[in-house]
């Protein structure tokens, strides 16, 4: 009674968004292309953004502690920012031919993160991961990904496993390769190892019993996906240790965990992978 008391309330003073939701549902699947924007009776929609609050087509305001996804860590329009994006967009938002300002973007990364030497720019995390383990294939002549129970590095096939899996389809004895989606062909199973969190001695015997074939190693050094977990810096650092030694590549996704210094977790670690992946939103 009280939830729907509170639901009422809401409702109650968002008439606009309610309107634009029922609109939204005809042509987005939910009403959004962002499923996690999604929340009983319905979400408000966002008008516009100023410093740290964000205010509804309904006049509502609200402190916004999300900042879209930590991306924007000086705030919603913040002056400096609005004035560098109207100054390049009166120059053109984008060319198909290389910038300066690419280039400077790639050295500043290279010159703050340990692991990095060479940068390719994608437009998600998710392109990042998957143009990251294609590298690693590709190197290393290998073709599975080992990967942890309750990772999340975005939405392709070879990462879609075992990132929410069910409790009753949880083995016990260990993790196993669970399907994030209806359908996805039985085979991206066979190539995906799933290993336990935090756990070095059942990780190395997994990654040991698929070594011949193992491509790489992917993870968060953060685990966003259950609460934001960190490695403990023996685990991480054994991770790095057994890699070494069996010539797989380790792969940092710091999609989220870039922000906790200026070469990101594996600089607060001091852990150094072979790829990283950034970017957020």
């Amino acid at each position: 009674a009280n939830i729907r008391g509170e639901q009422d309330r809401y409702a109650a003073t968002r008439p606009e968004s309610s309107r634009l939701q029922g609109e939204a549902v005809r042509y987005l699947p939910g009403g959004s292309s962002r499923g996690t924007a999604y929340f009983e009776p319905y979400p408000f929609f966002a008008e516009r953004g100023e410093g740290h609050d964000v205010y509804d087509v309904d006049g509502n305001r609200y402190l916004d502690f999300m900042l879209n996804a930590s991306t924007y860590v000086l705030g919603h329009a913040n002056p400096l920012v609005v004035g560098a994006v109207q100054e390049q967009a009166a120059r053109g938002l984008s060319h198909s031919t290389p910038t300066e300002a690419q280039v400077r973007l790639a050295r500043m990364l290279c010159e703050r993160v340990p692991s990095v030497e060479k940068i390719r720019f994608t437009n998600s995390g998710t392109e990042g991961t998957l143009n990251a383990m294609r590298l690693a294939r590709a190197f290393t002549g290998s073709h599975k990904i080992a990967k942890f129970e309750g990772g999340y590095h975005g939405n392709h096939e070879y990462v879609s496993v075992s990132v929410n899996p069910p409790l009753s389809k949880l083995d016990p004895r260990g993790p196993t390769a669970i399907p994030e989606w209806p359908g996805q062909p039985p085979s991206i199973l066979e190539d995906v190892v799933v290993l336990p969190y935090n756990d070095l001695e059942g990780s190395e015997r997994l990654i040991r019993t698929h070594n011949d074939a193992l491509a790489c190693v992917i993870m968060e050094p953060v685990s966003s996906n259950f609460g934001y977990v960190p490695a403990q810096t023996e685990f991480l650092q054994g991770i790095r240790d057994l890699t070494n030694e069996l010539r797989i590549i380790l792969i940092f996704d710091e999609v989220q965990s870039f922000r906790l210094s200026t070469g990101g977790a594996q600089e607060l670690f001091g852990v150094t992978p072979d790829i990283t992946t950034f970017g957020k939103a």
